[in-house]
């Protein structure tokens, strides 16, 4: 006896289906590689930052202590504080992106006014670091008494 095709079972799946699988597939894997390449891109400007930041905290922290601020100079011209920049260059950090640059500024906000019991007006600090082609900036202020 004789089997006609329409009988007949078929074995496997059509080239349609195959074509189908395949298609879904390949959208999932580059979603998924998309995914991973901006996590990593995300991590390592993270980490770009935390070294800026360390920088700029650490450039802050040299003027910003619990020392007598022997290192500040308030000159008053015009009714307003000149600044005296602390730090201004440009360096190479291992883990930032070139150009870096470093700036310490203090400034008397309140200008140059004696206070009492011996403590004067506030200084504020401010360290800023720039880093990279885009320049991005992390910015540390902080304050001393004059």
């Amino acid at each position: 006896m004789k089997m006609n095709r329409r009988n007949r079972k078929a074995a496997g799946f059509t080239i349609v289906e195959v074509a189908v699988t395949l298609v879904i597939s390949a959208i999932f894997i580059i979603g998924i590689v998309r995914l991973q390449a901006s996590v990593s891109q995300l991590s390592i400007q993270q980490v770009q930052r935390r070294i800026a930041s360390d920088l700029a905290y650490n450039n802050l922290r040299k003027y910003a202590n619990d020392n007598q601020p022997t290192w500040f100079r308030c000159e008053v011209a015009g009714g307003v504080a000149k600044p005296n920049v602390l730090i201004n260059g440009n360096i190479t950090v291992r883990g930032l992106p070139s150009p870096v640059s470093q700036k310490v500024v203090a400034t008397a906000p309140y200008l140059c006014g004696g206070g009492t019991g011996g403590v004067g007006m506030p200084i504020r600090i401010e360290s800023v670091v720039t880093y990279g082609s885009n320049h991005r900036k992390v910015v540390h202020v902080s304050y001393a008494a004059f």
